[in-house]
């Protein structure tokens, strides 16, 4: 019972960040939700993040992609799920207690929603280094959705930060049928 009473405080403080995030605007401009998806870390902006979530009970919809997992009511509205590693090239993210799901503020669309590997914690951009070679790199497609900034901690991890914006603005998100 205290791992389920830890994990259930650490997600409230991680809620509360995101709220305060969201009141103070510019204050936590370097603040980024750490997330792992496949084998990469990932850094979103907190501004982009309305709720992270467990994966709640997912509803199939038939004729979509293999990325596109289905839709999820979450306390009254639904939500379109995509696993972001599979829709990334990596493969399917797997499930676990970890996984969490991230709902998606954006003026383009409404309830998107990213499931993840698992949340890291908050990150301070601040504190890593800009590595400009691996900005140089050629990433195309959807993995260049995943480099808008990459950047390198001081334990020599490499974290990509998502580019939400241009994610929901990506037509095969956006239209995730195979028809």
């Amino acid at each position: 019972m205290a791992k389920n009473s830890t994990l259930r405080e650490f997600q409230q403080a991680i809620l509360l960040k995101l709220k305060e995030a969201a009141e103070q605007g510019g204050a936590v401009a370097t603040s980024r939700l750490g997330v792992t998806v496949g084998s990469k870390n990932l850094l979103i902006d907190l501004k982009d993040v309305i709720e992270v979530l467990p994966v709640p009970p997912l509803q199939s919809v038939p004729l979509t992609q293999p990325w596109f997992l289905g839709v999820a009511n979450v306390r009254g509205n639904l939500y379109n799920i995509t696993d972001l590693a599979q829709f990334s090239g990596m493969p399917p993210t797997p499930k676990s207690i970890h996984n969490r799901i991230l709902l998606l503020r954006s003026e383009v669309t409404i309830q998107a929603a990213l499931v993840v590997g698992a949340i890291v914690g908050l990150r301070n951009t601040e504190s890593m280094q800009l590595n400009p070679l691996i900005n140089e790199s050629e990433a195309t497609g959807r993995e260049a959705l995943l480099s808008k900034r990459i950047y390198q901690d001081v334990d020599h991890q490499v974290w990509y930060e998502l580019d939400i914006e241009a994610l929901v603005q990506n037509k095969e998100f956006i239209q995730p049928s195979t028809i």
